[in-house]
C-alpha cells in the first residue's frame, strides 16, 4: 500500500498530456518518493524539509503545486497556521488556473478561521462562492461559513449555513454528527428572537425544526408567555413524525394546561396544629385568620382564599398535605411549615412539582431548595447582624465575652456572633460554655475573669505595677494586695448570652457577685419575655436583644388581636398577618395567573409595609424584614433608636 501510494503520488499527478518543462533528474524524483514516504509514516518535519529541497530544485516542474498544497496541509496538520497560510496564498498566486485553486482557496478560509480571523474567513468563503457555487466541495463551504457566522455572533445565518450543508452531504455521512452538535450549541445559547428567525429561515422538512420549537417553548415557559408556548408546542407536534418529539410537544402543552389548573387567590396552609408545636401553629394561624379579615386598606374584599392543613409536626404527614393542597386542591402557593424537618420536606416537594412556598421556619439553608422556594422568618444570623452592628458602631462595644449553653443552638449563636464580631472589627476576648442542667455559674464566670486559675508571677508583677500607677494618679485608694482576694480581670465590654430569659436571670445576677461590673449584656429573641424583666431587670439595664416583633409599637394590631383571641400576640402572630396581607395586595396589584408568575411577582413586590417592618424578598428569597433592637430601662424593653 504504502509503495502504490507513493507511484500513484509520483506518476498520477503529471499534467495529461505533459507540459514542456525540465525533466527531473533521477535523484530529484527519489527525493520526491523520500518525502511522500515521510509523510505517510508520520515523519512530518522530515517531509516538509524534502518537499522544500524538491521545490528548490525544480521550481518549473509541474507537481509543483501539487508539493506546494501537500507542504500547506501538512502545516495545517500540525497547527503551524501561518505557514499554511503563506503555502495557500503562493498557490492561489502562482497556480490561478489550477484545479486545486477551489481547494486551496476554501483551504485558506479554514486556516483563517482557525487563526480566529473569522471576518477574513467569512470574506474569503463570499469570494469562493461567487466563483464555485456549484462546486462539490459546496456543502463543506458551508459548514465553515456556518461556524464562522457562529463565532460572529451571527446565529440566524449561521443556522442556515449549517442546514445548507446538511443536505449536501448524504444521510449517513459522520459529519452530519458534527454538524448537529454545532446546531444543538447555537440551540443552546440562542435568544427567542434568534430562535424565531431560525424558524423563518428554515426550508420545509428541516429535520433541525422540532428542536427550534422545543426551545421556544421552553423560552415562552420560562417569561410565563403561556399562550406563545402553546403556539410552539403545538408547532413542534405538527413539525415530525418522530414520536420522541411528539411526545415532547405533548408533555409541554400538559404542563401548560398543569400551569393554568389553578385556582386564582387561593393559597394553602401547613402548619402543626396538633402535635408538640400547636401552640406555635395556632398562634400562626391566628394572626392569618387576622390578616384575611382585615387585609388592608384598599376597601376591597380579601383577594386571597386559604386551605388550612395540619402537619402535626410529621414529615410524612407534610408531603401528604401538601401533595393534596396542589393536586386536590389547585392551589398558587403555599405558606408554611414551621419546623425544620416539615419545612425541608415541604419545600423539596413544592419545588418538584413547580409551587412558590413561602416557608416560615428559621432552617438555615432552605432556600437552596430551589427557585419556589422563599422564607419569611427572622434567622439567628439576621438579629446577629443587628446586634452586633449596633453594638460595635453605636454603643462603641469592642470588646465581648461570650458565656453559651452546651447546646445545638448555643453553639451555631457562638459561630454566628463571633463571626459578626470579626468581619466588624471587634474582638472576642472571653469564652465560657455550660451545661444545661447548671444553675451555678460561678466557676464559668471567675475563669472568664480570671480568679479560677492561679495567677503567674508575671501576671501579678504586672498587676502590682498598675495599681501602683493608678494609684500614685490619684485613680485607685490602695496599692495591689496580694495577699487580699485577687481582683476580676474584666477584659471584655459585653458579655453576649445565646440563651433563654430563665437562664439569663439566673446569669446576670452572678456577675456583680463576682465584683464584675458596668458591663452590657446582649442576648437574643428568646430573652423577649416578661418574666426576664420580673426576674433580674435590676441586673440587665442597658442589655442589648434583637426582635422581630415589638408589641407596644404596634397597639392597634396587639388590640385587635386581644379583643379577638383574648392573649397578647407574638411574633409568630404577626408574621401571619403580615404575610397574609402582603399576599391579598400583592394579588390586587399584580394579578398573577400562574404559579410560575407568583413566583415572579413575590420577587417584583416590594415596600409593603407590615407590623414587623418593611416586607419585601430579595434575590436569594430571603425576607428583608430588618430585626429590631431592644434595651432594658427600668422594668420596660425600649426599642434602640
Amino acid at each position: 500500500m504504502l509503495c502504490a501510494g507513493i507511484a500513484f503520488f509520483i506518476f498520477s499527478c503529471q499534467p495529461k498530456p505533459p507540459a514542456p518543462g525540465p525533466v527531473e533528474s533521477e535523484p530529484d524524483l527519489a527525493l520526491l518518493s523520500a518525502a511522500e514516504t515521510d509523510y505517510l509514516q508520520g515523519r512530518k518535519k522530515r517531509a516538509l524539509e524534502a518537499y522544500a529541497q524538491y521545490v528548490e530544485r525544480n521550481p518549473g516542474s509541474p507537481r509543483v503545486r501539487e508539493v506546494l498544497y501537500r507542504m500547506a496541509s501538512i502545516h495545517e496538520e500540525v497547527a503551524e497556521y501561518e505557514s499554511a497560510l503563506e503555502f495557500y496564498q503562493r498557490i492561489l498566486f502562482e497556480f490561478p488556473d489550477s484545479p486545486e485553486y477551489p481547494d486551496a482557496l476554501l483551504a485558506r478560509a479554514n486556516v483563517l478561521y482557525s487563526l480566529g480571523r473569522y471576518q477574513e474567513s467569512k470574506d474569503e468563503i463570499r469570494r469562493w462562492f461567487s466563483r464555485f457555487a456549484d462546486h462539490p466541495r459546496s456543502g463543506s463551504a458551508f459548514f465553515l461559513l456556518g461556524k464562522t457566522s457562529m463565532a460572529l455572533g451571527d446565529e440566524t445565518r449561521a443556522f442556515e449555513c449549517f442546514v445548507r450543508a446538511s443536505t449536501a452531504f448524504p444521510t449517513e455521512d459522520p459529519i452530519q454528527e458534527e454538524l448537529d452538535g454545532y446546531v444543538q450549541g447555537l440551540l443552546e445559547k440562542a435568544d427567542l428572537f434568534s430562535l424565531q428567525s431560525m424558524v423563518r429561515s428554515a426550508p420545509p422538512g428541516t429535520r433541525y425544526l422540532p428542536a427550534i420549537y422545543e426551545k421556544i417553548a421552553g423560552h415562552a415557559l420560562n417569561t410565563n408567555d403561556l399562550d406563545l408556548a402553546r403556539e410552539a408546542a403545538t408547532a413542534l407536534i405538527r413539525s415530525t413524525p418522530n414520536q420522541y418529539w411528539i411526545d415532547r410537544g405533548r408533555e409541554i402543552l400538559d404542563r401548560i394546561s398543569r400551569e393554568l389548573d389553578v385556582r386564582k387567590g387561593l393559597f394553602g396552609c401547613l402548619l402543626p396544629l396538633s402535635g408538640p408545636f400547636a401552640i406555635y401553629g395556632q398562634e400562626v394561624l391566628n394572626g392569618i385568620q387576622l390578616g384575611l379579615r382585615y387585609p388592608g386598606d384598599s376597601g376591597e374584599g380579601s383577594a386571597v382564599q386559604l386551605l388550612i392543613e395540619d402537619t402535626r409536626g410529621d414529615p410524612d404527614e407534610t408531603i401528604k398535605k401538601t401533595e393534596e393542597l396542589i393536586h386536590k386542591g389547585q392551589v398558587m402557593g403555599i405558606v408554611g411549615p414551621l419546623a425544620s424537618k416539615t419545612a425541608i420536606v415541604a419545600a423539596k416537594k413544592a419545588q418538584e412539582l413547580g409551587v412558590p412556598i413561602i416557608t416560615l421556619t428559621q432552617k438555615e439553608g432552605i432556600t437552596d431548595q430551589g427557585d419556589m422556594v422563599f422564607r419569611h422568618s427572622l434567622t439567628p444570623a439576621a438579629e446577629m447582624d443587628q446586634l452586633v452592628t449596633k453594638a460595635i458602631q453605636e454603643f462603641g462595644l469592642v470588646r465581648f465575652g461570650i458565656l453559651y449553653p452546651e447546646s445545638a443552638y448555643g453553639r451555631r449563636l457562638l459561630d454566628l456572633f463571633w463571626n459578626r464580631v470579626d468581619a466588624a472589627g471587634g474582638y472576642i476576648t472571653a469564652v465560657e460554655s455550660y451545661g444545661s442542667q447548671v444553675t451555678d455559674f460561678t466557676e464559668e464566670i471567675r475563669k472568664m475573669v480570671g480568679l479560677y486559675y492561679p495567677r503567674p508571677p508575671s501576671v501579678v508583677e504586672k498587676l502590682t505595677q498598675a495599681k501602683l500607677a493608678a494609684f500614685d494618679a490619684g485613680i485607685e485608694s490602695g496599692p495591689y494586695d496580694e495577699t487580699k482576694d485577687p481582683e476580676p480581670i474584666v477584659e471584655f465590654d459585653a458579655v453576649f448570652i445565646p440563651d433563654n430569659f430563665h437562664k439569663v436571670a439566673l446569669i446576670a445576677p452572678q456577675f456583680p457577685f463576682h465584683d464584675v461590673f458596668n458591663i452590657r449584656f446582649l442576648g437574643t429573641s428568646l430573652w423577649q419575655s416578661p418574666d426576664l424583666l420580673e426576674l433580674g431587670a435590676e441586673y440587665l439595664q442597658g442589655a442589648l436583644l434583637p426582635t422581630g416583633f415589638f408589641a407596644q409599637a404596634e397597639e392597634g394590631f396587639v388590640k385587635l388581636y386581644k379583643e379577638n383571641f383574648e392573649t397578647d400576640p407574638g411574633i409568630l402572630a404577626a408574621t401571619g398577618y403580615d404575610i397574609v396581607r402582603f399576599l391579598n395586595e400583592l394579588m390586587l396589584t399584580q394579578a398573577p395567573r400562574t404559579r410560575r408568575a407568583l413566583q415572579e411577582a413575590l420577587l417584583l413586590q416590594h415596600d409593603f409595609h407590615g407590623i414587623r417592618g418593611i416586607l419585601s424578598f430579595n434575590d436569594q428569597r430571603e425576607a428583608t424584614t430588618p430585626a429590631i433592637l431592644l434595651t432594658i430601662q427600668g422594668k420596660k424593653f425600649v426599642p434602640v433608636p
